[in-house]
Parts: structure tokens; sequence; C-alpha cells
């Protein structure tokens, strides 16, 4: 049942989500014309669908759309061994540490199924990914010890405790750059139109990939609905125009971002709480 929701939510969210940027950036024929964008939506389906794939002989075929297959395999378990019954089990216990391990196992088969497209732009693009990995989890590691200092539990209803308020902001920028939509869109070069990867599918795997990418960015919608309590409507419109309101960033400047400005001000937020609590 909730991978049948799944499948019905993402292409709705894919859809709306065209619809509000379109609103944002003043393209307005995607807001009036409601049917003839739905209409378009399903073109564009089908128009992938209709591709033929190329075969380039330089990419491993069998194990390049085996990792694509595992990657959708991997998502799909991550939202089914999710508890979304479990409210409160879920937030006081152990949702902060199963979703760092859940996040911590997604790019692992999405490295591996750059390395076997043995393309120089998915190369570059699998490094990319990996540097924004290890950036976006070491914040997410500081905020969870935070939250363990001041609660004394992994307890993730921030909305209670006014101490956590300035980490929040810094999680969700890196819910965004997590996610990696516009303006965060960062493993492609920023002289490319699309990724790396992206140049060497076609047909249905561009779909199982693609689909794939789409469940991660709902399951940080989730998670921040979660998180903060706000109703998802508002948490998907909040992602949606931080989308349409900021330009690209380089990727240059995100890790300047991380690794300076964030781990300085978590580490010494860091000791500012513990000097507080004892």
């Amino acid at each position: 049942m909730l991978i049948l929701f799944t499948i019905i939510w993402v292409p709705f969210l894919i859809f709306f989500e065209r619809r509000i940027l379109g609103v944002l950036q003043l393209r307005y024929g995607l807001f009036i014309y409601f049917f003839n964008a739905f209409f378009v939506f399903i073109s564009d389906f089908l128009k992938i669908l209709g591709k033929y794939n190329h075969f380039f002989f330089s990419y491993n075929f069998f194990l390049l759309y085996l990792w694509s297959i595992f990657f959708l395999f991997i998502t799909i378990l991550i939202l089914i061994i999710f508890p979304f019954n479990c409210y409160e089990i879920v937030i006081y216990f152990f949702f902060p540490l199963f979703f760092l391990v859940c996040m911590s196992f997604i790019p692992f088969p999405f490295s591996l199924f750059i390395y076997f497209s043995n393309s120089i732009f998915s190369f570059i693009g699998n490094i990319r990914s990996i540097l924004l990995l290890i950036s976006y989890e070491l914040v997410f590691d500081f905020w969870i010890l935070i939250i363990f200092i001041i609660l004394f539990q992994y307890n993730v209803v921030v909305y209670s405790n006014l101490l956590l308020l300035p980490v929040c902001f810094v999680l969700y920028i890196t819910f965004l750059c997590d996610a990696s939509r516009v303006p965060f869109d960062l493993i492609e070069g920023e002289s490319e139109l699309v990724s790396g990867f992206n140049t060497e599918l076609a047909f249905l795997w561009f779909l199982i990939v693609f689909f794939a990418e789409y469940i991660i960015f709902f399951f940080f919608i989730v998670f921040t609905w979660f998180l903060f309590n706000i109703p998802l409507s508002i948490v998907l419109f909040l992602y949606l125009f931080t989308r349409a309101l900021l330009v690209r960033f380089f990727f240059t400047f995100i890790i300047y971002l991380f690794w300076f400005y964030y781990l300085f001000f978590l580490t010494f937020y860091f000791f500012f709480i513990l000097i507080i609590i004892i």
C-alpha cells in the first residue's frame, strides 16, 4: 500500500513542482491551462518511454543497470521500514539515528552506478557527490550530538526547546542541499545542463533513477513534517519557494559554506550549550 501511495504521490509532486515553480518564475502557462499542462506532463512521460536507448561501448551495461535498479530498491526500502504510524516512538527514540543510517546507505549504489558508466563527466559528478556527502553528514552528526546534549535523549521535537531553533535553520539548508535539486543541484558542473550520469541513460532507466531521486526528496519533506510539526502542504511549498527564490550556487561556495561557516557555528554552539548546561 505504501509503495502504491509513493507511485501516485511522486508524479503529483513533480506536477505540483512544475506548476508552483512556473508561477513563481512568472511562467503562467502551466498554471492557467490546467488540463493542457497535465497532458503536457503525461506526454513528456510517454516521450521518455518512447525514446530508443543508445548503447555505448564505454560503460558496463549489466552493472550500470543493476545498480540503477538497486538505487531505486534502496529508496523504496527506506520508505517501507520507515515507521510512519509510530509517531511518538519515532520522535522520542531513534528517529535521528534511523535517518542518519538511511542517508548513509543511499550514496553507495548511486556512486557505484556513476562509476560503472565509465564516463569522465560521471566521474567528476561522483567526486562532487562524495565531497558533498561528507559535508552533509558531518553537519547532521553535529546536529544529533547537540540534541543529545540539550535534551539527554534523541528527541527531535524542536519547537518545544528554543535552544534548538538556530540549529534547525542549518538543518533545513542541509536538507535542501542533500535533495540535490535547484539551486543545490551540484553533482553536475556549473557549465553543464544536466548531470553527467544522466547523459548515459535513456528510456526506462532514466525514469528509474529520476523516480528514486524524487523518493529521496519526498523522504526529506516527510522528515521536515515530523521534525517541525508543520502541515505537509506548507513544508512542500516552503521547499519549492526556496528553490524558486535562490539562484544556483557554485560547488566551491557550498563546500566553503559547510566546512567554514556551518561547522564553525555548530562547534561554537556545541560548546556554548555545554557551558550553559554545566
